[in-house]
């Protein structure tokens, strides 16, 4: 009993994952302070009615939704200052916007890993957060160097090689797929307080910058290059090696693995 109750519970993380919307936006000033903006949504609906499904129970709380302590261990983990958590509804979406303050970008400890019960960002990794901030000043001129790390990436793909092969899914499993990550997303922009004289970023507007996005609507829209993509996908396979294949899928914007703004 105890092994089908763990595979019922990893069955349903995973179904979970594809009710998750969760953009993060970065702002970051001349001097390195700055605020982090964070909003998680979850299909309540979806949610509820999977772990029915599957005999799992309700939870006491609206998952996606935080409270005020988990709000401010949020911000201990992360290395920043609480300052608002406000509801959000939109559609069959609720959660919450969280807001937060830091002083220094390059203490900050920021993993893009989006959790039933908490906002993009709250976790952080054990070998640390796999996003890492530099800041430097050239002239007149601030220079935020943002580096991700490549391992973080090969275990990702590592763990996509597993998946079972989307030749091998039948078509009425696949569109069960497309229903359960319908309104999937991920996003993480950046935006500077002034002017960007020079980026190697290849995603900009303005003084925002997209670090990444997956859009399931997007994603969903080719099978062929979706299957295309899986079919390229090496064990251990890093950021850079893994770009030039994204290119092509909508819904997918992946940036350098190290991107370097030059702003005033």
């Amino acid at each position: 009993m105890a092994i089908v109750r763990s595979l019922l519970i990893g069955s349903l993380a995973l179904m979970l994952s594809g009710c998750i919307n969760s953009t993060s936006l970065v702002r970051v000033k001349p001097d390195g302070s700055g605020t982090i903006e964070q909003t998680m949504l979850v299909n309540l609906a979806a949610v509820k009615g999977m772990m029915a499904g599957m005999g799992a129970g309700q939870t006491k709380e609206s998952p996606g939704v935080l409270n005020e302590a988990e709000f401010k261990r949020t911000a201990e983990r992360m290395g920043v200052r609480p300052v608002s958590l406000t509801p959000v509804k939109q559609g069959n979406f609720e959660g919450s916007k969280a807001i937060f303050a830091f002083d220094d970008i390059t203490k900050i400890r920021l993993d893009q890993d989006p959790q039933v019960g908490g906002p993009a960002g709250a976790a952080v990794s054990k070998t640390g957060s796999p996003i890492k901030f530099a800041l430097s000043k050239q002239g007149g001129s601030t220079v935020l160097t943002i580096s991700v790390d490549e391992k973080s990436v090969a275990s990702a793909t590592d763990k996509a090689q597993t998946a079972p092969s989307l030749d091998q899914i039948d078509p009425a499993m696949m569109q069960m797929v497309k229903t359960m990550f319908e309104g999937f997303r991920i996003l993480i922009d950046l935006e500077v307080d002034g002017k960007i004289v020079k980026t190697n970023a290849d995603y900009v507007n303005g003084s925002r910058i997209t670090l990444i996005e997956l859009d399931a609507a997007g994603i969903f829209q080719d099978e062929a290059k979706l299957k295309g993509l899986q079919s390229k996908l090496g064990p251990g396979m890093s950021l850079s090696e893994l770009r030039p294949f994204l290119k092509d899928i909508k819904g997918v914007k992946v940036n350098h693995p190290t991107v370097t703004i030059e702003y005033r």
